[in-house]
């Protein structure tokens, strides 16, 4: 069978059941709210969030709750929000995406922290012990490696800035994924700890904090890593076949730079918020495309980018509307709301540039901060430095001296080396995401990490399961899974990997 990848492919199994009044979804949506809350206080006790919400008694939050859900069930009996929980987690579980996501997920991402964990307890770490840890146990201290110290400082502590310090400043890393591991920890009972009386000395208390913190903040990249799949798989699908789009999913999971899917790093959820923004906003679902772009703006800092190919989509929107002849005033609508959708990217940075403002007195500090790790202005010169190191010495001498930028090097070639085929075969949208990600991080950098940026560019695993056969597919994922075992042996060793 011939495909093409400009096809769009109809999935009936992912088609969406009528929707209800969405006063009713709100209601139920403010039901199960509540009843996490309720749950919450029940379990760890007093929650509080912030100054916006406390909860000091079960009893308050559950008349509440049993008012809304009272009234929503007398104006609207049915169907009850248990059966539409229950019918709803069923049909999505039944979906040919999360049949196919969830074996790839489980297996790759347990996969890597098993064999992290054999070469901790049997290779060891270069100096005798770890920088930083939260446990004796190597197993609760595993996700804790390298800039994961950095989110869990921000999670716990807030952002800190001091004028006079010239090293590594924790403004460099931008907000959502810090906020979310809080959130998720706070669910967890991290607020209980330390509630007086102590059943637990405070340096332990302390140190069963952090413990749930890292916790929180792994299930976030898990989970995060997951659904992210999920929406991944829908995308491809309307470009690829079956077989190539489960082919494109086990490309990305087992991809060598992959292993930051399976540490409390915020690559999980950029994937998550970059996917499925392209996903709604080319379905037009622009609520839904905004949150997801505002996220993506919030959770690192090239994620204002996004609203590039975003304006791409909507481009092309905009111009099937005039060939299908319509109106004015609907063209002018569509470009407006397309328009403000994809620039939300922007508006998350301008956010937190707002906040970095308020803190430091320059909105920009977030970007002078990243010089500390090496992210300056380099230009061009610094790309032509390892193939001239290679023409010198030779390909074996450069790659013994210097393996993991060699490594970093032949990912951010592959992609370069992509792009236009991804254009052509993909689209403008995909081409222009793969040209926005790749290039900064080059010129600002050289082969700096790039191994770790080129892990979300999603389009390149499109592709490549477009233009490949079934075996060299095959070949790839196994070639692609044994560079990333030894990946996860040194990133979690505290070998450099990055």
């Amino acid at each position: 069978m011939t495909i093409n990848s400009r096809d769009t492919f109809v999935n009936t199994a992912d088609a969406p059941e009528p929707s209800l009044p969405v006063w009713v979804r709100a209601t139920d949506l403010i039901t199960l709210v509540l009843s996490v809350l309720v749950v919450h206080v029940v379990i760890f006790g007093p929650l509080r969030l912030g100054s916006v919400l406390s909860i000091g008694e079960p009893w308050r939050a559950l008349m509440l709750l049993a008012a809304i859900t009272g009234l929503r069930h007398y104006v609207a009996t049915s169907p009850p929000v248990y059966q539409r929980v229950w019918n709803g987690l069923r049909t999505g579980w039944r979906t040919e995406a999360c049949q196919t996501v969830w074996p790839i997920v489980v297996v790759t991402r347990l996969a890597v922290l098993l064999v992290g964990y054999l070469a901790v307890v049997s290779i060891g770490f270069p100096e005798g012990a770890p920088p930083i840890r939260v446990s004796d146990n190597e197993a609760v201290n595993l996700a804790l490696r390298w800039d994961t110290g950095w989110y869990l400082n921000i999670a716990m502590e807030g952002y800190r800035w001091s004028a006079e310090d010239e090293g590594q400043q924790n403004v460099a890393f931008f907000p959502a994924y810090p906020l979310v591991t809080e959130g998720v920890a706070t669910l967890l009972g991290a607020q209980s700890i330390f509630r007086q009386p102590l059943d637990r000395p405070p340096r332990l208390a302390m140190l069963r904090l952090q413990q749930r913190f890292l916790g929180a903040a792994l299930l976030v990249s898990l989970l995060a890593f997951a659904w992210g799949m999920v929406w991944l798989y829908r995308l491809a699908r309307e470009h690829l076949d079956e077989q190539a789009t489960r082919a494109a999913l086990l490309l990305l999971a087992a991809y060598p730079f992959a292993v930051f899917f399976s540490a409390a790093y915020s690559e999980s959820l950029m994937l998550l918020a970059v996917v499925a923004a392209f996903y709604h906003f080319r379905h037009e679902k622009w609520i839904a495309a905004a949150g997801w772009g505002l996220l993506a703006g919030v959770t690192r800092a090239n994620g204002f980018l996004l609203a590039g190919p975003l304006g791409v989509i909507g481009l092309q929107q905009l111009l099937a509307r005039r060939t299908a002849a319509r109106t004015r005033d609907e063209l002018v609508r569509h470009a407006v709301v397309a328009g403000m959708v994809a620039a939300m990217p922007l508006v998350g940075v301008l956010i937190y540039s707002g906040y970095i403002y308020s803190l430091t007195g320059d909105p920009f500090t977030w970007r002078e901060a990243h010089t500390a790790w090496g992210r300056s202005y380099t230009g061009f010169p610094t790309l032509i430095t390892p193939l001239e190191a290679i023409t010198e010495r030779g390909i074996v001498e450069y790659t013994s001296a210097q393996p993991i930028d060699a490594l970093n090097a032949v990912g951010a070639i592959l992609a370069c080396a992509l792009i236009w085929p991804i254009t052509r075969r993909l689209g403008p949208e995909y081409g222009l995401f793969m040209i926005l990600n790749v290039g900064p991080p080059l010129f600002f950098g050289g082969f700096l990490s790039m191994g770790r940026v080129t892990s979300l560019l999603f389009p390149m695993f499109m592709y490549l399961a477009l233009v490949l056969a079934d075996r060299q597919r095959q070949t790839l994922v196994c070639g692609f899974a044994c560079v990333q075992g030894l990946a996860a042996v040194l990133f979690f060793t505290w070998h450099r990997f990055l």
